[in-house]
């Protein structure tokens, strides 16, 4: 395979975020997260959880809700409105005031035609949603107290929220109240918040409180009919199974507990709810749950997606790191900088070097020259990082926010006293036609290539006094928004992917279109060969195709081994991220997750009949005579591509230094302590 020295990077001090909301459209199959800084994340159930679309947030914006209604997705936060997305251009695209102060909760009818929100002020207001519209309808009776959760019981019309110290029916007609549940204090000082709420078909109404309760109301009488001491704090969310056999509770204290109704023999027995598994796999506040058939899927302060099969003895749930699955990073090969994106600023720093090397695997060679920050680029306030890159040479910086593209010059003049006279200009963007991108990149001619908003591609001529659009490639009639970009070595293809899982080559020279075939799964990363006579994509699936882009077909050995891969390959669950070509041999590709390092030898067989995989000492799965070599020393690593011909860049954010990025746990008195 070759031996490199790797640039190893701890220094992207990446935090992710909390998750707040969590949403799940049975009609698209697509999750829905909103995290604490006001971001939405679109994951993909059917490409294996792939994060496939990412709103920024802003720093006004706080979502308290989410909410699909069939292909539409709606959050309503802490600024009173309920707001509708575009999830092409993957910005806000209609609001609506709810003339009542912050909003916390949401509802829908299931004719999907109204929604129906729990707001500070105490009101419950209504939505119209009906024929792509989102207009305020009207506002209930105002109760004392703010509304912290709400659900819709269609059947009998009636919306049952809930607030402090009460539970209340309301009639979805008249907009009066039906009933009234007054819920207990622990103490007569103390107010019980009743968190979440739902509904069942006969009208059960179950809630969960701060009290750490969770309690079976008779919503027709009134009164209550069972209740657990199911958490050791507060019950911030809770959530019942298409058929209502299951209830699944989840709070503060990070366990996931699950009731199940029992039927008696008998006539007209309503059945008994008693709860039976309680499981763990959260390190804080689980602020979310959710039901994706027979996956259970939840989401808190530690920021891991953990997906749960319903059956327990199938073990432990499946963590999805809270990292973003798109790269954050670029580098300027040639001049030995990387650039890092934060949610609103970028860094520039200096890549660390040395002369010296060695025979010994694993060592690590002292520094000559440390790394070091040369400057900070902060986007203006009130908005977010979109996407950015850095050119090949270091001399051109490039981001984008929501409103437009930025473009700077960057220079570094080394001085004597060793800390480097840098120099930031922009350069000012005045064409109208630069549209706001998705994704950025350089080509060798310092060209910048852009995916734009509306998801077409832009080849921009960048200059110090002058910046104009050389070419816009049209988007495709069936438009979605392209969340792949790659440009060849020689700088004349850029490829991209959208999320009807299409790959389209353009020549930038000749402006030719290569249409190469659609798959069945979304592509989740690609790259063009060293020579740029090829385009090699990897699907969520974990398919492997290499196409002939001149040809826009397979090439001999995609058409011979693609669908013959090892399953120690097809059988992975995490999602490739990035694929990039090994400069110094044509055979090679290095692929990368968040957590296994891969080389991809074309050169040799998928898979030696009877060998078994084995790890050794450095972390290296030993599969020596076979087209793939693993190596999982990193965790989790955010990037990882050659810099020269025997330099790789691996930046990795610990586990550890996202655990000591969050907030204190809930303290719980262990055995022997």
């Amino acid at each position: 395979m070759g031996e490199f020295r790797v640039h190893h990077v701890r220094f992207f001090e990446y935090k992710p975020k909390a998750i707040h909301c969590l949403a799940y459209s049975k009609e698209s199959k697509r999750l829905a997260v909103s995290r604490s800084d006001g971001s939405l994340e679109i994951w993909s159930e059917q490409d294996k959880w792939f994060q496939e679309r990412v709103i920024p947030g802003s720093g006004d914006r706080s979502i308290e809700a989410v909410i699909w209604q069939g292909r539409r997705l709606f959050t309503a936060g802490l600024d009173g409105e309920v707001t509708e997305y575009d999830l092409i251009k993957l910005q806000p695209m209609h609001s609506a005031f709810s003339h009542a102060g912050p909003i916390w909760c949401l509802t829908q009818n299931s004719r999907g035609t109204r929604l129906a929100a729990g707001t500070e002020d105490g009101c419950v207001v209504l939505f119209d949603i009906d024929m792509d519209n989102l207009q305020y309808l009207k506002s209930f009776d105002k109760q004392e107290g703010r509304i912290l959760s709400i659900a819709w019981h269609e059947g009998e019309n009636t919306i049952v929220t809930g607030g402090v110290d009460n539970i209340r029916l309301w009639s979805a007609s008249s907009g009066h109240a039906i009933q009234r549940l007054t819920i207990g204090r622990e103490e007569v000082s103390k107010e019980t918040i009743v968190w979440c709420v739902t509904v069942t078909s006969d009208l059960t109404v179950i809630s969960g409180d701060s009290r750490g309760k969770t309690c079976f109301w008779n919503g027709k009488m009134g009164t209550l009919l069972r209740s657990f001491q199911s958490h050791k704090a507060d019950v911030l969310s809770l959530c019942l199974s298409e058929a209502e056999e299951s209830l699944y509770t989840v709070g503060v204290d990070p366990t996931i507990v699950q009731f199940e109704k029992v039927i008696y023999p008998g006539e007209n027995n309503p059945g008994k709810w008693t709860r039976s598994v309680v499981r763990s796999s959260h390190t804080h506040d689980i602020r979310a749950i959710v039901l994706s058939g027979d996956t259970i899927i939840t989401g808190g302060v530690d920021t891991n997606l953990v997906l749960h099969d319903i059956n327990p003895a199938k073990g432990k749930g499946r963590k999805v790191p809270g990292l973003p699955q798109r790269p954050l990073v670029s580098v300027a090969k040639a001049a030995g900088l990387l650039l890092l994106q934060y949610p609103t600023w970028l860094e520039v720093w200096r890549l660390g070097a040395t002369k010296r090397n060695s025979n010994l695997h694993g060592e690590i060679l002292p520094l000559d020259t440390k790394p070091l920050k040369l400057v900070q680029l902060k986007a203006k306030i009130g908005e977010c990082v979109v996407c950015s890159a850095i050119a090949a040479d270091g001399a051109l910086i490039g981001y984008s926010d929501e409103r437009s593209i930025r473009l700077y010059t960057f220079t570094v003049n080394e001085s004597e006293d060793l800390q480097p006279v840098v120099t930031l200009t922009r350069i000012k963007v005045i064409d109208e036609d630069i549209m706001p991108a998705h994704l950025m990149t350089f080509n060798i001619h310092n060209q910048l290539i852009t995916a734009s908003c509306s998801a077409a591609v832009q080849v921009i001529d960048v200059k110090d006094t002058e910046v104009k659009v050389i070419h816009t490639f049209q988007p495709l009639k069936d438009v979605d928004s392209i969340h792949l970009l790659s440009v060849s070595a020689d700088g004349d293809h850029v490829a991209v992917a959208d999320h009807k899982m299409r790959v389209r080559v353009y020549n930038i020279t000749t402006k030719q279109l290569y249409n190469l075939p659609s798959q069945k799964t979304q592509p989740c990363a690609m790259t063009f060969s060293a020579e740029s006579k090829q385009l090699c994509v990897v699907h969520c699936d974990n398919t492997i195709l290499e196409y002939n882009v001149n040809k826009s077909e397979l090439t001999q050995w995609s058409r011979s081994h693609s669908r013959s891969l090892p399953g120690h390959w097809r059988n992975r669950k995490n999602i490739i991220t990035q694929i990039s070509p090994n400069p110094r041999n044509p055979q090679h590709y290095f692929l990368h997750d968040d957590e296994v390092f891969c080389i991809l030898d074309k050169s040799k067989p998928m898979a030696v009949p009877g060998k078994k995989m084995k790890r050794n000492k450095s972390k290296h799965i030993d599969t020596s005579d076979t087209a793939f070599t693993y190596c999982s020393k990193y965790k989790y690593l955010l990037y990882m591509e050659p810099v020269s011909e025997d330099w790789l860049v691996a930046v990795e954010r610990t586990p550890v230094a996202v655990t000591d990025t969050l907030p204190a746990t809930l303290r719980q008195k262990k055995f022997g302590t």
